[in-house]
């Protein structure tokens, strides 16, 4: 058989017309007397219904103790036919301690999906504080990066060379050029004369020219490391709860030797933790022998490392080398 093409979807049903206002008395009095009678068969029909669901709930709760006394009938039944049996009084007992362990093992099997239920809505709503939490600290520092000026704008601001020219500066620098020329003889001239001395200024001038764009990048560049040091100077200097570090300042070998740093640590503390559970176990044969307790303290290879770099200066400053041993 050839498959049947898809029905056609319904088409909306119109929109019912609303009714035109009683044109009399006696009509308003023939819509009042219908709109009570269908009130009157709503409220039979729910009677009946109600009628019908308590006659329903009735013969469940008789099933259900219809059910209890045939199970507890049984387990008599049960119970007369194994003391009947030899050595019946323990074969009752074997039987009543299964039936108890039965019943309490579907008791903690209750109380354990109650409490996972409970543990499940506490664990629910931590992770959905951690994730509103986690937005709002997004949205922050969101706010505040696109907020925050970098260096790169900051040094632009700053810059002299990419600031438009004001007319003070020019009239001042139209007054020092008019006093040097004024000032100016044959003694301040180096023995040149007037056209040498023109030349002169001409290739000072296109040097001036040539070397501009440079020196203006060198300022403009200087500017922006300048703002770069302040602000990972203040990112070292703020690390306490009160002022804590800013978000995205950091330099790239700063953060290389960081997480170094953190991996050794963390490899550190793994060791530490497992001398700690042999210290812990050494402490117990102690205990018990009598001796002191003593503890062990792990170091790690940065500190290691900062704390030999410390001891190599104090040694070049005092001019003794503290490896040799004294003779």
């Amino acid at each position: 058989q050839a498959p049947q093409a898809p029905l056609a979807p319904l088409p909306p049903l119109p929109p019912r017309p609303k009714r035109p206002p009683p044109s009399s008395p006696a009509e308003a009095a023939v819509r009042i007397q219908r709109w009570y009678r269908g009130r009157a068969r709503l409220r039979r029909f729910m009677v009946i219904v109600n009628r019908a669901r308590r006659k329903r709930r009735y013969l469940d709760e008789r099933r259900r103790v219809a059910q209890r006394v045939y199970a507890g009938e049984a387990a008599v039944e049960e119970m007369r036919a194994r003391l009947a049996m030899p050595s019946g009084h323990k074969l009752v007992g074997r039987w009543k301690e299964a039936k108890e362990a039965d019943a309490a093992t579907k008791l903690q099997n209750l109380w354990r999906s109650v409490r996972s239920k409970k543990k499940l809505v506490k664990l629910v709503a931590e992770q959905q504080r951690e994730e509103a939490a986690r937005r709002l600290q997004a949205f922050a520092r969101q706010r505040r990066q696109q907020q925050r000026q970098t260096p790169l704008v900051k040094a632009a601001q700053e810059n002299p060379c990419w600031r438009p020219i004001e007319e003070d500066r020019l009239k001042q620098h139209e007054n020092d050029i008019i006093k040097k020329r004024k000032e100016w003889s044959s003694l301040t001239g180096r023995g040149l004369s007037q056209a040498e001395l023109k030349l002169q200024a001409e290739e000072s001038y296109r040097k001036l020219l040539e070397e501009a764009g440079r020196r203006r990048y060198d300022v403009w560049r200087t500017i922006m490391e300048r703002e770069q040091t302040r602000q990972m100077i203040e990112a070292l200097e703020g690390k306490s709860w009160e002022r804590p570090l800013p978000y995205g300042v950091c330099s790239a070998a700063l953060l290389r030797d960081a997480e170094e740093k953190h991996r050794e640590r963390k490899a550190s503390m793994i060791q530490d933790r497992s001398l700690q559970q042999l210290s812990s176990g050494q402490e117990r044969w102690a205990a018990s022998s009598g001796a002191e307790n003593w503890s062990v303290y792990v170091e790690s290879k940065a500190e290691e490392l900062e704390a030999d770099t410390l001891l190599r200066d104090l040694e070049s400053e005092l001019g003794y080398d503290f490896s040799m041993p004294d003779l």
